[in-house]
């Protein structure tokens, strides 16, 4: 009769370790990539980012139906300072007058709830991260 081992088989790499690791030699678990420890670009963030960006581009062009708010062009999406807040750039299009920041931003602030709603629907996540706004006139990035 054959008797059966249970074999446990441990990740050298889990969580647990790298943690443990990581407090015995007075790091923390994130390395900085410069410091000689390898870094691994978490690509969810990166994901998530591109995701907000084409949504709140097609949102922004065409669910808004706002003149000011089809004026913008948006440059980026980022984590600000991790994936539960994003901060989006936007380029504000030349224009025959001078551009009227206070007003882009009154309306981006009613939007808001819109652009969230329209990411929601999106994105397979249980929280929605929150949204701000960085909006810059377009011939001073392009100079």
């Amino acid at each position: 009769m054959l008797r059966r081992r249970r074999i446990i088989v441990t990740n050298s790499h889990s969580r647990e370790r790298r943690a443990e690791s990581a407090r015995r030699h007075n790091r923390s678990q994130r390395s900085d990539p410069m410091d000689g420890f390898s870094y691994k670009p978490d690509y969810k963030t990166a994901q998530l980012c591109k995701q907000a960006f084409r949504i709140i581009s097609l949102t922004l062009a065409g669910d808004c139906r706002d003149p000011v708010l089809q004026g913008l062009i948006v440059a980026s999406v980022a984590p600000a300072p991790n994936a539960h807040h994003l901060l989006i750039t936007l380029w504000l299009k030349p224009g025959d007058s001078p551009p009227d920041f206070a007003l882009v931003y009154q309306r981006l602030e009613q939007v808001k709830g819109l652009l969230r709603a329209a990411i929601a629907a999106d994105i397979c996540r249980k929280k929605v991260p929150e949204i701000d706004f960085v909006v810059l006139p377009m011939h001073e990035v392009q100079s």
